[in-house]
């Protein structure tokens, strides 16, 4: 298949066939739907992420989970993220914040939007956490995110290093630690309130806020560029997001997160044997071998997908069972959890933002790939009023 696709991020061609391969390195490779839905089912263990590293340093943070534990977390906080709690506690800051964001668009007639979806993603984000979302915090958890890959020069690549420490050590100190301590005297409804309850560590609490931090920053940021970029050169979307029917607004969404996941690629490692079916036969994964999930392929998928999955159609009818996103918010027990979330906060500020008269893209943007996640950035969309 050909890069002849509605995507404005897809970094090479798409690849279907073989579906499901190990190359010479040990590593398996999943490109068909059927066969990432089946093994995503599985107890596969989290691979990405600096998952071994902060296994080793004694960290068992809800992505890094597996089997039970990661059952009983993932139950426990599932309420904080829940469709119910974002319409009846997060819309209300949602909607805020948004039109806090698009005043100040107005005010200064331009705007790089990529700033304004980083405030908008971390304001979300720190609510549903309970950080305290200032600029010093949301200039912070940016710098950590978007950290540049380490320079091939030693010297250089050891300042990044330590670079990269002490900014994470800021964030413990400034942000997460004063929030605990605020906590632990006032407890609200929120994810740092429930770890202390369960008395998890500070440094165990300041794990998880960068992970939640990466998932709630770093892709939802992303997400609203790359669909703001898509309305403003496609009418009839554009028509759809301005629409009052809000299942058709999010059906777009997701159809737009199938073709723009803004994770490329996830790694797992099998716990135990797995077997999976692919081209008619069964192959089975052995115990501690990798396996890389490409998001881009398995998103085209045409025996998932229908016809043209490479293409965009916000109405696209789907099998029953296949998330309209397919793999865009992952699958099985490490689907992300705050999908709903970022689905609503995405829906309000696009729709609110295309209302704005004279709005245009007046340069831009800059499409580059983010080795930490291995997907995509949207830089300097710059947006103009006129």
């Amino acid at each position: 298949m050909t890069l002849n696709t509605d995507s404005k991020t897809a970094p090479a061609p798409y690849v279907n066939d073989p579906r499901l391969e190990k190359d010479a390195h040990g590593t398996w490779h999943v490109r068909g739907y059927s066969e990432a839905r089946d093994l995503l089912k599985e107890d596969l263990i989290q691979d990405g992420f600096n998952a071994e590293e902060l296994r080793k340093a004694g960290f068992d943070g809800v992505l890094y989970m597996s089997g039970d534990p990661h059952r009983q977390m993932r139950a426990a906080i599932a309420k904080y993220f829940s469709p119910a709690t974002v319409q009846n506690t997060h819309m209300t800051i949602i909607q805020k914040t948004a039109d806090e964001l698009i005043g100040k668009l107005k005010t200064q007639k331009r705007f790089n939007l990529k700033l304004l979806s980083r405030d908008m993603a971390t304001v979300i984000a720190t609510a549903v956490v309970g950080l305290n979302p200032t600029q010093g915090l949301i200039h912070r958890l940016d710098a950590m995110l978007h950290a540049p890959k380490l320079s091939e020069n030693k010297l250089i690549a050891k300042y990044q290093f330590y670079q990269g420490h002490y900014r994470r050590f800021a964030f413990f100190f400034a942000d997460v630690l004063p929030t605990i301590r605020r906590r632990r005297k006032n407890p609200q409804n929120d994810v740092i309130s429930y770890m202390i309850s369960k008395n998890k560590k500070p440094l165990e609490i300041w794990v998880e806020c960068i992970v939640y931090g990466a998932a709630g920053l770093a892709t939802t940021q992303e997400f609203i560029c790359v669909v703001l970029l898509h309305c403003m050169k496609d009418a009839k979307l554009r028509e759809i997001m301005l629409s009052d029917n809000v299942e058709a607004r999010h059906e777009a969404l997701n159809e737009i997160l199938r073709l723009e996941p803004v994770i490329g690629k996830i790694y797992r490692k099998a716990n135990e044997p797995v077997t999976v079916k692919s081209a008619g036969q069964e192959v089975t994964i052995p115990p501690g071998e990798r396996i890389a999930f490409h998001i881009y392929d398995v998103n085209v998928d045409s025996k998932a997908v229908g016809t043209a999955p490479e293409k965009l159609h916000p109405h696209r009818e789907m099998e029953k069972g296949v998330y309209r996103s397919m793999l865009g918010f992952g699958s099985g027990s490490h689907r992300c959890a705050g999908e709903h979330l970022a689905i609503a906060e995405t829906d309000v500020f696009i729709r609110d933002i295309l209302k704005v008269p004279g709005l245009r893209i007046e340069s831009g943007p800059d499409i580059i790939r983010n080795d930490t996640v291995e997907g995509y950035e949207v830089n300097n969309l710059i947006l103009a009023i006129d």
